[in-house]
């Protein structure tokens, strides 16, 4: 509402995020000093893709997980594809989730998901998990090692039996 009618500029955006994140941030770090890790094999790394900077969501899910006791790898912004092939060789299996907000691009997001399948999933045990504007750009997602969301409200719903 706020942005239709001109009120906020994108420094009051940026300034609001800000806040957020440092809040998340905190309360993170409260988590693992007061958490141990479950015993569970699972791994989750999260990661946005090249080029993609919106990671409110993604460090939310992140703090979720770690809330909970999860071993959660958190990459961040911009992370090339070829970056995240070195994590194979450490788990037997990942469970990656992101957020594609803006990257890659619609005409890109296809192959974008045929190159993660191709690189990283393929031969593994390893799972996508992602949300996010761009996914409704999708043309047939036929790989169930691939789940795409809306939003990251959908990922942690998704996630809800595991962070029960």
């Amino acid at each position: 509402m706020l942005w239709q009618t001109d009120t906020i500029t994108p420094a009051h955006e940026h300034f609001i995020v800000e806040l957020i994140k440092q809040k998340i941030v905190y309360n993170i770090e409260k988590s693992l000093d007061k958490n141990n890790l479950i015993e569970s094999a699972d791994v989750y790394v999260l990661f946005l893709p090249d080029n993609e900077v919106h990671e409110l969501g993604l460090l939310f899910t992140n703090y979720k997980l770690i809330n909970k006791g999860f071993h959660a790898i958190y990459l961040g912004q911009s992370v090339p594809l070829d970056s995240l092939e070195f994590l194979k060789s450490q788990y037997d299996e990942i469970t990656f989730i992101s957020c594609f907000t803006v990257k890659p691009e619609k005409d890109d997001i296809n192959q974008y998901l045929a190159d993660f399948e191709s690189k990283i999933l393929k031969n593994t045990n390893n799972k996508l998990i992602i949300s996010g504007r761009m996914t409704s750009f999708i043309d047939n997602n036929s790989n169930p090692k691939i789940t795409s969301y809306q939003s990251t409200k959908g990922v942690i719903e998704s996630l809800q039996q595991v962070l029960a």
